[in-house]
């Protein structure tokens, strides 16, 4: 396993010709940091103030770094990862890499598990990467934070962040897998770094409120809304100070969802679905034909 995920890696980094992923990605990631960077410092210049006459309308301060943090990785990081790990597994069936590699049902477990943990690195590298980008555009911006992550804070940001990733890019490869169509495979992964399903799921609660027969919907319904990774990704756009939050604090008093506190539910809920979407994919690498 781990000669594959080495493997990877040194495909997705190729130099050469800038071939691989990680850089193409990397690249646009840095074509967008620098976007927002230059739009703050040009918002902040004298030739914007007597153009529109007003003060800096953007904001260029935040309560915490981590705050900052989230504000610039967003949906962007998640979205790229899970397009970089949709790209990389279905590359390998066209190319039929798969095949190559593949001789018993031993080794074609040892292959799909390689994937899931090949997600989990690439999630944490991509992160890395995100957070070195943007700490040197906040230093060029000249961002302002109100106060210090401490370091439980800042550490349960970063995990908490990684591992919703890392869920977000098995549940990705679970569509890959199973349907092994392109189209399909990019426009499920959008959908699941966009929020589409807890939104989903959240309007359908709404509608309940006015429907009493489903009523009884509602606790299920903003359950799995509320448990979802996109979801805990949301909630970690607070920053740190999300593991001092309580659950009123995210969800509101009027919620009937079953939580706990968002700060805990934000690294259970990557821990399970990393773990549900795991067996989905071995359980295809059992069954599906290579």
């Amino acid at each position: 396993m781990l000669n594959l995920i080495k493997s990877d890696l040194y495909r997705i980094t190729r130099v050469r010709g800038l071939r691989g992923s990680f850089w193409q990605y990397g690249l646009a990631i840095l074509v967008v940091y620098v976007f927002l960077v230059g739009v703050a410092l040009f918002a902040k210049s004298q030739v914007y103030a007597s153009l529109t006459g007003a003060a800096d309308p953007i904001p260029s301060d935040f309560s915490s770094y981590t705050e900052f943090l989230a504000s610039m990785t967003g949906s962007l990081v998640p979205l790229c990862v899970c397009f970089m790990v949709v790209e990389h597994s279905l590359q390998e069936f066209k190319s039929n890499y798969v095949r190559s590699v593949l001789s018993a049902r031993g080794g074609r477990l040892s292959y799909f598990g390689s994937k899931v943990v090949f997600a989990g690195v690439l999630s944490v590298v991509m992160l890395l990467l995100s957070v070195a980008l943007s700490t040197v555009g906040a230093w060029i911006g000249g961002y302002t934070f109100g106060r210090l992550d401490g370091p439980v804070e800042l550490l349960g940001w970063f995990v908490g962040f990684w591992i919703n990733i890392w869920a977000l890019a098995v549940i990705s490869l679970v569509v890959a897998y199973a349907t092994r169509v392109s189209p399909m495979s990019y426009i499920f992964a959008f959908c699941f770094c966009g929020g589409v399903f807890p939104n989903l799921l959240r309007s359908i609660s709404y509608l309940a409120r006015m429907l009493p027969v489903l009523e009884v919907l509602r606790p299920v319904l903003e359950t799995l809304a509320a448990w979802m990774p996109s979801s805990s990704l949301e909630n970690l756009a607070a920053g740190g100070r999300l593991f001092g939050m309580s659950s009123a604090d995210i969800w509101g008093p009027s919620s009937l969802a079953l939580t706990v506190d968002p700060g805990i539910q934000a690294l259970l809920t990557g821990v399970i679905w990393i773990a549900i979407a795991s067996a989905a994919v071995l359980a295809i690498a059992r069954k599906r034909d290579i």
